[in-house]
C-alpha cells in the first residue's frame, strides 16, 4: 500500500521519491490544502476507497492516512 501511495505521490504531485517517508507530513511534501483535496480524491480514484479531504488534513501524516484506508480497505 505505501509503495502504490508513494508511486501516486510522484506521478500526480511531481514529488521526489526521496522526500516521501512513511512519517513525511502533508507539509513536508509541499501539499497545500488544494493539493491535499487533491491528494484524498487521488486515493479515493486510485485504491478504490472513500476517504475525504478533512481526514487527510486532520491525519497530516502519510503513515496515519495509510492507517485509514488500509482499515477501509479492509472493511469493505
Amino acid at each position: 500500500m505505501y509503495e502504490t501511495v508513494k508511486s501516486l505521490l510522484t506521478k500526480e504531485f511531481d514529488i521526489s521519491e526521496d522526500q516521501i517517508a512513511p512519517e513525511s507530513t502533508l507539509e513536508d511534501l509541499g501539499l497545500d490544502s488544494l493539493a491535499s483535496v487533491e491528494f484524498a480524491l487521488a486515493l479515493e480514484k486510485g485504491l478504490g476507497v472513500e476517504i475525504t479531504d478533512d481526514e487527510v488534513v486532520e491525519l497530516e501524516r502519510l503513515d496515519k492516512i495509510l492507517e485509514l484506508v488500509e482499515r477501509r480497505k479492509r472493511a469493505s
